[in-house]
């Protein structure tokens, strides 16, 4: 019997635009990253923008002029599975996985909500990346801790 395989969720609250800035330019290679190979930068994926810029100009677009001073602006997700699962699919399972955890974003934020997303595979291992605003349909208003808790 093989190493145990995990999926791996994992969530990051950006409260300012420089932080969601910062974040927007590493998944776009748009500044230093070192745990990405850089002959391996053309196969990644992104849906929707195709600049930190462009990313960042829709979260802006998405967000309610009122708002806290402490909003989470965006909910950042890395979506992902262990090293021993990821590598033991083949890309069209990993695409598979990928589209799954994109349907389930969707569905539990509103497609209109999962603002960009993409795959890295230039990393050790592949994984998703996501960025949601965190809009509350009932209300109009930001709200992570309806998906993340407090």
């Amino acid at each position: 019997m093989g190493a145990p395989k995990f999926a791996i969720l994992r969530t990051q609250k950006l409260k300012h635009l420089a932080s969601v800035n910062r974040s927007l330019k590493h998944s776009f290679r748009e500044q230093d990253t070192p745990n990405a190979d850089r002959s391996r930068e053309h196969e990644n994926t992104h849906f929707g923008a195709q600049s930190a810029a462009e990313a960042q100009a829709a979260i802006k677009a998405k967000l309610p002029e009122k708002r806290r001073k402490d909003a989470v602006l965006a909910i950042e997700y890395l979506i992902t599975a262990s090293p021993e699962a990821m590598h033991s699919k083949t890309r069209e399972q990993q695409d598979a996985y990928f589209a799954d955890s994109m349907e389930w974003l969707k569905e539990r934020h509103g497609a209109e909500n999962v603002v960009y997303a993409g795959i890295h595979r230039d990393e050790t291992t592949p994984h998703l990346y996501a960025y949601v605003v965190p809009l509350d349909k009932d209300t109009g208003r930001l709200n992570a801790k309806k998906w993340l808790g407090g």
